[in-house]
């Protein structure tokens, strides 16, 4: 069973929770367009991370016939408690890898480009990581059967989210068993003491016993985000940009073992010939600055489209495909959208009127499994809401997007 889909209330409720506890205690960790973004790559992924277990589970089982080494029980709480061990250790090593081989790190690196670290980072979550399944293969060919597995994979999940707080400090000692607040902070940090540390997803124990454990230190508080700054809110770039950069360094590597090996070597690696900007773990958080107004509406239009996307993924089955892909297309366009207006750019405007013209177009000669009447009415009112960004249609002095990479031939 996949406990995720039950704890999804609990976790919007935690993080309304934590929002009020700082403002209370004056030690706020939320930005909005920050939030927003994550919660965007959160909807967009659909808990992939779960459903991807399941996938790989089936398609092992339909290659070998169901075949394992051992016929496990999994009603016995014995095996339960094994199992989730097990799959720890397993993650452990997934997550070590997706630090160290860029194929993996690019997917996984959405999750670590917030500059917070609150609650809702952790509903930050990738659309493209489908290949970390392989590192779970051990599992089914003992013979864990599919079920067992998505079980103890979302409560694996669950128990992660509670662990990306600021809010609870030190836990004595669990800080030795369990991963805790603490040390999963210093796994979000940049800083270069605290890069690529603490990968255990319940359990601390694994980076204790195989050397990559490190311990929050009071004298260096931790900065989040990446050294390489994403600096944007586009949820799509967000998702795709390190596969981008690992394409074009492809492109212009002469030697082929540096083509294909620059997937597995580190992310921090660059291919002969190729120079990016210096990275630095010290840069100051991008914080474009965008009306009121822009970031009510942007806020109202998340709100929206997280219902819209959830209802259509309920529903998504039994439409024809056609419909499926033009619709899951409009709906994350609509996040783009979102992204361009916190970022303040001049022509969000042009693009949040070009969302209002293909829904409308969507809904009136596309769509036949719903009635059209909402999403035009919808539409409609988008477009007589963007009416006073023409007010805000200026580039925000501080509106600055993440250095990119030279590609240049060493002379």
């Amino acid at each position: 069973m996949n406990y995720v889909v039950y704890a999804i209330p609990f976790f919007v409720l935690a993080v309304l929770l934590e929002l009020v506890w700082g403002l209370a205690r004056q030690r706020n960790t939320y930005q909005l367009a920050d939030t927003l973004n994550s919660l965007q790559l959160g909807t967009l992924s659909r808990l992939r991370g779960v459903l991807h277990l399941g996938l790989l589970g089936v398609t092992f089982e339909a290659a070998t016939g169901g075949w394992g080494l051992f016929d496990i029980d999994a009603s016995n709480p014995w095996v339960w408690a094994s199992v989730f061990v097990a799959y720890d250790l397993c993650y452990y090593f997934s997550h070590r890898y997706g630090h160290e081989w860029r194929i993996l790190w690019a997917s996984h690196v959405v999750h670590h480009q917030s500059e917070e670290f609150n609650l809702s980072t952790a509903l930050r979550q990738t659309s493209t990581g489908w290949l970390n399944g392989v590192f779970y293969l051990p599992l089914y060919v003992l013979g864990v059967p599919v079920e067992l597995m998505i079980s103890v994979g979302s409560l694996n999940l669950i128990y992660q989210f509670w662990v990306h707080t600021e809010h609870v400090r030190r836990l004595g000692v669990l800080e030795w068993v369990l991963v805790t607040p603490s040390n999963h902070r210093v796994h979000h940090a940049k800083n270069p003491q605290y890069l690529d540390r603490n990968y255990g997803g319940v359990f601390i124990v694994w980076d204790r016993l195989f050397g990559t454990f490190q311990d929050e230190l009071p004298s260096e508080p931790c900065r989040y985000g990446t050294t390489r700054q994403l600096a944007s809110w586009n949820p799509v770039w967000a998702n795709v940009h390190i596969w981008g950069d690992g394409l074009r360094q492809m492109w212009v590597t002469p030697r082929w073992r540096d083509k294909v090996g620059l997937w597995f070597k580190s992310p921090a690696w660059d291919a002969p010939g190729v120079v990016y900007p210096p990275a630095s773990w010290q840069a100051q958080k991008f914080r474009p600055t965008s009306s009121v107004y822009t970031q009510v509406l942007s806020f109202v239009h998340f709100v929206l489209h997280v219902v819209a996307v959830l209802s259509f993924v309920d529903v998504a089955s039994a439409w024809p495909p056609v419909e499926v892909v033009l619709t899951a297309i409009w709906l994350t366009f609509g996040f783009v959208v979102q992204g361009y207006l916190l970022e303040g750019r001049a022509e969000a405007f042009g693009w949040e009127l070009l969302r209002v013209a293909s829904g409308l177009a969507l809904a009136l000669f596309v769509l036949t499994q719903i009635d059209p009447g909402p999403l035009s009415a919808y539409c409609g009112l988008s477009f007589l809401a963007a009416l006073p960004l023409l007010r805000d249609r200026k580039v925000s002095p501080s509106m600055q997007q993440g250095a990119e990479p030279s590609f240049e031939t060493e002379s």
